[in-house]
């Protein structure tokens, strides 16, 4: 964690104009967020080249159909993966926007670049299927959780995905799911049932680890808490777990008797003694638990925009993701 005496230094430099541009004003939040894309997808490359590629584990995506090309006509997987993205982010960039801005098109021409200029120089991990397989997902997942961070993706098959749903209605994740589906039927039908079996323990390595990026370590839990004692319950609440409750007025929906309901975050560690809190409060509380995160967009007169700047598709400000505390002084 950043040191507090550092965050307001931090969030000035962050805010601060370098470079007037017709796309947007280059701020240091921008050289921050490209650092993150390059070490993203500097991650992302060492990953297929030394655990993946050499032992017929896809990623999925356009990644997937560059080795298949690779190995069928012996094309280079990093060119190969460029030239499968650019249309599909050219067209997506006309039609859909900012959206699929520079940031992006940079994402995946680095990720593929990496690829193929990296391969000469890295050693390749082969012979034990679990190590590169929970290697392989680990680097991927921590590349594009990276690239993530940056409001930027690295192309593959989210951008025809998303221009189905768009111009006929096909929701993405049906859409992904089918494209998915047949990449892992292409890929057991021309390297093996086991590299295609291998390939679904690498995708959900890098969906833990992308999760875990977004959220970070500390999970918090919600919780929201309907009981006829909430003046006691919220009292044990703010004096024994010095954590925050909000009140919410709320009606019976079969009664109509109003009541309040208490809402309040606590670490999944602390769910135990805030359920020991409720229960001796009022045997009778009815209390709904759920994983909860922070998602805050904080505007100021001295962002950007208020200063009369001009956030275009590649610098737009950055929407901050953190994980909600629940603690009193938050």
């Amino acid at each position: 964690m950043v040191n507090t005496h550092y965050r307001p230094f931090l969030r000035r430099l962050a805010r601060r104009v370098f470079v007037h541009t017709a796309l947007g004003d280059v701020t240091g939040r921008t050289f921050f967020e490209i650092a993150l894309i390059v070490a993203g997808a500097g991650l992302m490359a060492l990953s297929v080249d030394m655990f993946l590629d050499p032992n017929n584990v896809v990623p999925g995506g356009f990644t997937a159909l560059a080795m298949f090309a690779n190995r069928w006509w012996g094309w280079p997987v990093g060119v190969t993966l460029l030239a499968l993205n650019l249309p599909f982010l050219i067209l997506a960039m006309r039609l859909l926007g900012a959206q699929f801005g520079p940031k992006t098109l940079f994402a995946a021409a680095i990720c593929s670049l990496a690829i193929d200029l990296l391969r000469p120089l890295l050693p390749v991990v082969q012979g034990e299927p679990m190590l590169y397989t929970l290697y392989g997902g680990l680097l991927y997942g921590l590349g594009q959780g990276l690239v993530f961070r940056a409001n930027a993706t690295s192309g593959g098959t989210e951008i025809p995905a998303k221009l189905l749903e768009h111009f006929h209605g096909t929701r993405m994740s049906t859409s992904l799911l089918a494209m998915d589906v047949v990449i892992l039927g292409l890929a057991a039908r021309f390297f093996g049932l086991a590299p295609a079996l291998y390939a679904l323990i690498m995708a959900w390595v890098t969906n833990r680890v992308i999760d875990f990026l977004e959220t970070g370590v500390t999970a918090a839990t919600t919780a929201f808490i309907v009981t006829g004692n909430p003046t006691t319950v919220r009292q044990d609440i703010l004096n024994d777990m010095g954590r925050g409750v909000t009140l919410l007025r709320a009606e019976g929906g079969y009664t109509g008797t109003e009541r309040l309901v208490l809402f309040t975050v606590v670490n999944n560690r602390e769910v135990s003694a805030l359920r020991e809190i409720v229960s001796q409060a009022d045997p009778d509380a009815f209390m709904v638990v759920s994983p909860g995160t922070k998602f805050s967009a904080r505007a100021s007169s001295r962002s950007p925009a208020a200063a009369g700047h001009k956030p275009g598709p590649f610098f737009a400000p950055k929407i901050d993701h953190e994980l909600l505390t629940g603690r009193r002084e938050a």
